[in-house]
């Protein structure tokens, strides 16, 4: 707290009044601070009067300064020994008696004070007032510098109170042993601060001479005026002390010292200076008090924007949904936007698994340690929020080890967010198509993955009495956890349709190289464009190859095309996969084809049903666990240039390998179903 206008710091010394710098800043000549600029260095404040460098002031009337120290050397021709007055400060300084020590560093010297204000001038007359003995092991006069004055080649003592000058005299101990022919024995003595450490900075072995050299901080105690209290405030003109402080008498004879009344604080050289503690604190319950509206008002905000958001990202649209949906509905968890920016480390991109047009995937790991996928809406356009919901819908009304499990959701960010189980392995276009990556998936393998995928399809196009259409099937929909089980994901386009109707829709929804030619044309939506999109699916099992590539003839990169071309040249071998070729029987891959084929018939009517196929395929790995029940029907089939050929396609009726040549498996089979309920509506649930 300097004065009004005032520079406030030399270097990093803060200068409070009384101290001050430049004229009208300081109370008195002994106070001003002198705040060297004159070289290029960084300036240093020195005390004017004195010019010893401050290194801090205190209001609690301290100010540290550096000191200097008295080197005395001694020799056999010098028998008195040399006296260095100069410790002097006037009356408004004095030593700290608590916070300084008198130390000596030397071998077999004696180090003492004397006090100055003796009227007596005479050395001997002199009073001493301290002193200590710093002796050394041995006859050496050389002393290692050390890092504390441990007793070996340095002492200290405690120094009077209140001084404020004094003199400093160096003796030998015994200095007929002590001096040595041709040499000189030199010891130091300094008064400084008691923490003090630097050591190191005194060798008196680099000494040959007596001087005074540079020494170490010391601790000053200040006072004001020459005056006592009580003669101070009857000169109201020169009373330093302003309001709400009071008057101290020095301890040490004439000045005093200013400080605050009780329930004050400041600075009481300074009008205004002292501040009352009730008033800082009735600021402090304002300032407490504004906090905490502050953050009231910001969480009303908050909640406000999170309530915009729930309502914007369709929470009330979910709310009755849930609310008018028959059966039972399990409630998916309400996650908080901080739970999911912990969980994927703010959405980095680090954790990103996958993106889509609806939006981004990340790995995250929650509060209890479960790792969970994240899905994160692109955008928040009114179409997507409908999706958004509508997958929310969904994925709460079915349980299927094959479709991915919903586990709650976020409607308080500004983008909807969704929280699934974690499949750990990938997708499967992923394993089928990854550039640079050899598809290891083996043929059983592909089976499996093709009747698990059926069966959720099967599952969602039987559900109850309304049906749900995925839409968008497509490898890249299709995860695969550890064990290469299929889990079908992405419901983002999803329909439920009462069953045995159809749904016309002005937006086609789907990916390019899945879609369904006649939902294409028609926009009539029906469980076929599923079937369509999973015959897709079955034939990039069997030829590794995408639903879309420029590898495929000119005329088209449909991957549909190409394999129904293969099909009708009997050009089917010469397209498929290595792994598929080296590792399956030519009857199961040709059912398989044929199945494919049937599902990607231009005409709904003329595909099978997702029970059906899932029935053919769960019929072929049934068939595969028993191979004595598969038979070659010379009757049906034949082979021209090693291509198996369908004798009957002609006539137009296209029934599965299966069904043909197997005739201890019922022809009429149906889906197996484990658990089968049933709800007052007489839904029912394929599990």
């Amino acid at each position: 707290m300097a004065k009004p206008g005032c520079p406030e710091k030399c270097e990093n010394v803060d200068v409070p009044y009384p101290f001050g710098i430049g004229p009208g800043c300081y109370l008195d000549r002994p106070f001003e601070i002198t705040c060297n600029h004159s070289s290029n260095s960084t300036p240093i404040p020195f005390l004017t009067s004195r010019r010893n460098h401050v290194l801090n002031i205190s209001l609690d009337h301290y100010v540290r300064v550096n000191s200097f120290a008295y080197v005395r050397c001694f020799n056999k021709s010098e028998k008195q020994p040399l006296e260095y007055v100069g410790y002097n400060w006037d009356q408004h300084f004095s030593y700290s008696e608590t916070e300084n020590w008198l130390i000596a560093i030397g071998c077999n010297i004696f180090a003492y004070m004397t006090d100055r204000n003796s009227e007596m001038t005479s050395r001997n007359s002199e009073m001493y007032i301290s002193g200590c003995a710093s002796l050394c092991n041995g006859t050496s006069n050389f002393v290692d510098p050390a890092p504390s004055c441990s007793g070996n080649g340095c002492c200290q003592a405690t120094i009077p109170k209140d001084i404020t000058s004094f003199g400093l005299y160096i003796d030998m101990l015994n200095p007929v042993n002590s001096l040595f022919s041709g040499n000189s024995i030199c010891g130091i003595s300094f008064v400084a601060d008691k923490n003090f450490n630097g050591f190191n900075m005194f060798n008196v072995s680099n000494y040959t001479d007596s001087q005074v050299v540079g020494g170490a901080p010391v601790v000053l105690d200040w006072t004001v005026g020459n005056m006592s209290c009580h003669e101070a405030t009857g000169n109201l003109s020169n009373y330093a002390c302003k309001d709400n402080s009071d008057c101290i008498n020095s301890t040490r004879g004439r000045g005093y010292q200013c400080r605050c009344s009780s329930g004050y604080r400041g600075n009481p050289y300074l009008p205004n200076g002292c501040q009352g503690v009730g008033i800082g604190a009735a600021i402090l319950i304002l300032v407490a008090i504004g906090i905490w509206l502050s953050n009231k008002l910001r969480e009303r905000k908050r909640n406000q924007i999170k309530k915009m958001f729930f309502e914007r990202n369709g929470g009330f649209l979910l709310q009755q949904q849930i609310s008018s949906t028959k059966g039972n509905v399990e409630k998916t968890k309400l996650y908080s936007k901080e739970d999911l920016e912990k969980a994927t480390d703010n959405f980095n991109g680090s954790r990103v698994l996958g993106k889509g047009g609806l939006g981004t995937v990340y790995k995250g790991m929650l509060s209890d340690g479960s790792i969970v996928a994240v899905k994160k809406s692109n955008n928040v356009d009114e179409s997507q929020v409908g999706q958004f919901i509508n997958e929310v819908i969904i994925l709460s009304q079915v349980n299927h080890r094959n479709i991915v499990k919903l586990l709650g959701c976020c409607l308080e960010t500004e983008v909807p967010i969704l929280v699934y189980e974690y499949v750990s392995n990938g997708t499967l276009s992923h394993h089928l198509h990854d550039e640079g990556k050899v598809s290891t998936i083996s043929w059983n393998k592909r089976l499996q993955i093709a009747g698990e995928v059926a069966g959720a399809l099967a599952y969602l196009h039987s559900y109850a009495s309304t049906a749900i259409f995925h839409r968008d099937i497509k490898s890249s929909n299709i995860l695969l956890d550890e064990n290469y089980r299929a889990v079908v994901s992405d419901f983002g386009l999803s329909r439920s349709i009462p069953l045995n109707k159809t749904h016309k829709t002005t937006f086609v929804g789907g990916t390019f190289g899945y879609l369904d030619p006649e939902y294409f044309h028609s926009g009539q939506l029906t469980d076929k464009s599923d079937v369509y999109a999973f015959g897709v699916v079955l034939v990039e099992l069997l030829t590794g190859e995408e639903a879309v590539s420029s590898s495929f003839s000119r005329s088209s990169k449909s991957l549909v095309i190409h394999f129904q071309s293969s099909m009708k040249q009997n050009y089917l071998f010469e397209i498929l996969e290595t792994l598929v070729m080296n590792e399956g029987q030519k009857e199961e891959i040709l059912a398989v084809a044929k199945l494919a084929e049937r599902c990607l018939k231009l005409s709904g009517s003329e595909r099978p049903s997702m029970i059906d196929v899932a029935a053919n395929l769960d019929q072929l790995r049934r068939i595969q666990a028993q191979p004595l029940l598969v038979q070659n029907d010379q009757d049906n089939y034949g082979t021209v240039n090693g291509s198996i050929i369908d004798k009957d396609a002609e006539d137009g009726e296209e029934q599965s390998l299966l069904q043909q040549n197997c005739s201890v498996i019922e022809m009429s089979y149906s889906y197996t179903m484990d658990t089968v309920t049933e709800d007052s509506q007489d839904h029912v649930r394929i599990l």
